[in-house]
């Protein structure tokens, strides 16, 4: 029996890639500050006030575990997007140390990992947020599909991108980052 091989190759830009990786928000069923502080990290705007309103959660309001550690991951979201990723990062780290069954702060480390060019320990992290399950899983495979390209893991980012495409067919990056690749079917060499 013959089979074709799938061969995937791409281009890849470092730089610009490693920068498209992205931190997304976690579902805080708080409320006051803590919900005001989800409410920021969605819609990805006004990030500084953002980010007071998240410590004013963190400082005042009387939270869950679990909900702390969301608005943790939410405030780590609003310190991506004003490019301090290192505080970022240690946001990440708190809500995972806080709740280590949520999911979304190991995907976030791993797009911050991502952006440090520390791609193996990015995938690491990605695969265990999407074990954990993300509340928006087409971000996490979208950082994966990124960290997997950015190693010359060509097959598994392609695979990756077209995941997030089934997830959200309106998820434009992921289709932009398809156009960096090349796929031919190969026929199977014929046994003696």
């Amino acid at each position: 029996m013959r089979r074709s091989i799938l061969i995937v190759g791409a281009t890849v830009l470092a730089g610009a890639l490693a920068g498209s990786a992205q931190a997304q928000t976690i579902v805080s069923m708080g409320k006051g500050y803590a919900h005001d502080c989800f409410t920021y990290a969605k819609a990805g705007t006004d990030a500084y006030d953002g980010v007071e309103v998240c410590n004013q959660a963190i400082a005042h309001e009387p939270l869950s575990v679990k909900d702390r550690a969301a608005t943790f991951d939410n405030r780590g979201v609003l310190l991506d997007l004003l490019g301090r990723t290192e505080k970022a990062a240690a946001d990440f780290r708190q809500a995972m140390a806080l709740d280590a069954s949520l999911g979304d702060p190991y995907v976030n480390l791993g797009s911050m990992l991502i952006k440090e060019k520390n791609y193996d320990e990015a995938l690491n992290q990605i695969n265990k947020g999407i074990e954990l399950g993300v509340s928006f899983p087409q971000y996490g495979y979208y950082d994966r599909a990124v960290a997997y390209q950015l190693l010359g893991r060509y097959k598994e980012a392609y695979y990756d991108y077209k995941k997030v495409l089934e997830i959200d067919p309106s998820f434009a990056q992921a289709s932009e980052r398809l156009k960096d690749f090349i796929v031919t079917r190969v026929p199977a060499q014929k046994q003696s």
